[in-house]
């Protein structure tokens, strides 16, 4: 009989190996399973994602109002472009004539005579008289600038310069 018993609780500590093993096999199967569907639907996900291309126009999916705003920038950055070359292409035209009034005035030093200096001042002060009459005539700066084969930054320094418009 004691036989017997002993035979029977090695029959159940084996039989209760048996089911630990299934328990442990179980879960270790299951947890696989989990894990092979996450990391599938984590390449899917990825995949979408490399797919996937972004918009051409940057903020092109962005709401009304900041498609607005951006807008509102592009046409102010393009403003404020124009404007700087404009006063560029101003100061450009100041510093050429800076350089041939210094040139002229070392001409005159060299020479000891002040009528190139006079010859000079009598050009340009006919210049900008022949300026503002086209100007009142009607033509614009362009118009001008065109008729007398000379820069349009010019004919605007003149224009702005000449006595006949600060005289109105």
């Amino acid at each position: 009989m004691i036989l017997a018993q002993m035979q029977q609780a090695q029959l159940l500590m084996l039989a209760g190996f048996v089911m630990l093993g299934w328990v442990l096999a179980r879960r270790q199967i299951a947890l696989r399973k989990r894990v092979s569907q996450d990391s599938r639907a984590a390449n899917r996900e990825l995949k979408a994602i490399q797919k996937r291309k972004d918009p051409v126009a940057p903020l092109s999916d962005a709401p009304v109002e900041t498609q607005r705003w951006q807008v509102a920038m592009f046409d102010l950055q393009r403003e404020l472009t124009a404007e700087l070359d404009t006063r560029i292409a101003v100061v450009q035209t100041l510093l050429r004539q800076l350089d041939e009034r210094i040139e002229t005035l070392a001409k005159v030093q060299t020479n000891g005579s002040t009528a190139d200096i006079d010859a000079v001042a009598e050009t340009q002060a006919v210049l900008q008289l022949r300026i503002a009459a086209l100007s009142h005539s009607g033509m614009t700066t362009q118009q001008i600038s065109e008729k007398l084969a000379m820069p349009i930054g010019d004919v605007e320094l003149l224009l702005g310069s000449s006595p006949v418009s600060q005289n109105e």
